[in-house]
């Protein structure tokens, strides 16, 4: 920036108008029942709505109630560990040891492979 424009810059900051914060109204959304009735029949549907007064008086009651006590979770006390030594454990079954029904071929079939020309 040039010299000129920062020596302007407070002079200009000075004109700024001071910006109020003011809370703009909104007007509540009035649903067009009527037509949205006539569009859904139009359809072959059929429009159904809440009555306003009974959902009004079931805000104000449960608006009303206190709020529920919230109870913490009481947790369950950690497990002591063990101080000892620690054990190992085989869960894998050695399977040279094991018979295993393809292993057992019929008589007559073990003398079929071993006569077979190779």
């Amino acid at each position: 920036m040039a010299e000129a424009d920062l020596a302007s810059l407070p002079a200009a900051l000075e004109t700024l108008a001071p910006v109020e914060a003011s809370a703009a109204t909104v007007e509540p959304y009035v649903l067009p029942l009527d037509e949205l009735r006539r569009i859904a029949e139009g359809s072959g549907l059929q429009w159904i709505s809440s009555d306003a007064d009974k959902i009004r008086a079931a805000q104000q009651a449960l608006a009303s109630e206190p709020p529920p006590v919230r109870v913490p979770r009481v947790r369950k006390p950690a497990p002591q560990l063990e101080s000892g030594p620690l054990v190992l454990v085989e869960t894998r079954k050695d399977l040279s040891q094991m018979k295993l029904p393809f292993d057992a071929a019929p008589a007559g079939a073990a003398s079929e492979v071993s006569t077979a020309p190779q």
